[in-house]
């Protein structure tokens, strides 16, 4: 049990120290990374319409090759659709695979959530532990850290809008393709699936953008208040006044 409060401390000397590197040095670091992530080729604009063009042209013959399928296929054995929406013109085992620009991009993203996710909850730690007893008086730096403390909370609060947006993404679009594949002929279900792809892309794009922002603030508003945040209290009092 003595040897308890010695592990405790330790642990949060080292999350002081590292927490402080985070925002002092990390932070500007991954600024300028994301930044020239967003103007690589990966993030180009016209990606976004070519997203489309892929997408359209995917599903362009699939009406076609539904009638020739059905063409050669015997009266008795045709397909019929059934009652429970889940056949469809490819077949069972048809592969139908997802928007690979689209992939790829998750794919480079995801890492760069869930880090950022990590970096803001040490954070919070950090300042949370920094934050004095309750006393009266003299709070005026005590309330500089609950701020940071919710620009910090708030910040990883939207990072994780970011990874349900994702899933959001493949859902609706598996709507769509089940659809399309049901009623190839309805051009509109294949134009749905190209916008919805469009609207993905842009909207990873400024997820990486948001990212980028976030890095920045964290970094601008902790470290303009950085002696206030790290030591809250003045043991003067006279200076209030």
């Amino acid at each position: 049990m003595a040897g308890q409060p010695q592990t405790l401390d330790a642990f949060k000397q080292e999350l002081f120290s590292e927490a402080e590197k985070l925002v002092r040095i990390t932070f500007p670091e991954k600024v300028l990374e994301l930044d020239a992530l967003i103007k690589s080729d990966l993030f180009k604009i016209d990606n976004a319409e070519f997203s489309v063009d892929k997408t359209m042209a995917s599903f362009g013959d699939l009406h076609e090759h539904s009638k020739a399928t059905a063409s050669l296929e015997p009266p008795a054995k045709r397909r019929c659709p059934s009652n429970d929406g889940n056949s469809h013109s490819g077949g069972a085992d048809t592969l139908i695979p997802s928007n690979q620009l689209i992939l790829g991009v998750i794919d480079r993203l995801k890492p760069e959530i869930h880090e950022l996710m990590t970096k803001c909850n040490q954070v919070k730690m950090w300042i949370q532990l920094l934050i004095p007893r309750v006393e009266d008086g003299n709070n005026f730096g005590v309330s500089i850290q609950e701020d940071a403390v919710g620009e910090v909370g708030r910040i990883e609060g939207e990072v994780v809008t970011y990874l349900d947006a994702i899933s959001r993404y493949y859902l609706t679009r598996a709507k769509l393709v089940s659809k399309l594949l049901k009623y190839p002929s309805v051009d509109d279900y294949r134009r749905s699936v190209a916008e919805v792809d469009q609207k993905e892309f842009l909207t990873l794009r400024l997820t990486c953008c948001e990212m980028r922002n976030a890095y920045c603030i964290l970094h601008d508003t902790i470290t303009k208040n950085i002696e206030k945040i790290k030591k809250p209290r003045s043991n003067n009092l006279d200076s209030l006044y």
